[in-house]
């Protein structure tokens, strides 16, 4: 069994799982929560680790410590609604050296339990990618591949491949998350509930997600295939 640690990315909800696309025998476990951060992980996965007997950890976490403080300030509402999710413990990393550190205390506590780890890339914030989003996305991210070369970790570059996607696609778009955060719950259902997510993101124009952050049945179903191929190779 492999534990899922993540945020809506992994939940899916807005837009789809990339655990609906997975069809290892392999079991896969969904542990993803709207809203986490890189702290918050680190929370609830120190739980799991000291009572389970489960030793296979995929983490997929970081993009909310880039999106969340832009959020706060994006609406009065997101302001709201962000600091409901601080409350609750998915408090962002204050800056990179930060977030290297907190990730590297992750790393140290998984590998007390366990050395079948597998980390995921941050996914792009936005499919417009010369942004100052974007641009943070690809720092933290070098700081995550820095850290699992230096653990020897294996390191699931799903940022890459969904650039690939989006330029592809031959269009910069400008859709970007709604400011009212209600329309996220309208898109859930729409999107994770019931099967619009196609149909969403083609009326938006976006390539690998339904709003520019959660994905599509496209976003999750390469995900799922870049997570597949890792543990096909593990396993040989």
């Amino acid at each position: 069994m492999v534990l899922c640690f993540g945020d809506s990315i992994t939940q899916g909800r807005p837009g789809l799982t990339y655990l609906k696309y997975i069809k290892s025998k392999k079991g896969f476990k969904n542990y993803g929560l709207g809203g986490d951060t890189l702290i918050g992980v680190c929370k609830r996965i120190t739980y799991t680790l000291e009572n389970s007997n489960y030793n296979d950890y995929l983490i997929e976490i970081g993009a909310n410590d880039i999106l969340l403080p832009y959020l706060r300030t994006y609406s009065v509402k997101w302001r709201i609604k962000t600091d409901y999710l601080f409350k609750r413990g998915s408090i962002p990393c204050k800056n990179k050296e930060e977030f290297k550190s907190k990730y590297r205390q992750l790393i140290h506590m998984l590998l007390n339990y366990t050395k079948n780890i597998k980390i995921v890339s941050i996914p792009c914030i936005g499919e417009e990618l010369n942004t100052k989003l974007n641009y943070t996305v690809d720092i933290f991210n070098e700081a995550i591949n820095i850290l699992t070369k230096e653990f020897s970790i294996d390191y699931i570059d799903f940022n890459a491949w969904q650039k690939k996607v989006i330029k592809a696609k031959n269009e910069q778009n400008a859709y970007f998350i709604s400011k009212e955060p209600f329309d996220v719950i309208y898109d859930t259902v729409l999107t994770t509930y019931l099967p619009f997510s196609k149909y969403i993101s083609n009326k938006r124009g976006c390539a690998s997600t339904i709003d520019g952050i959660h994905l599509n049945n496209i976003g999750a179903k390469g995900l799922a295939s870049l997570i597949e191929e890792r543990y096909i190779n593990s396993i040989e």
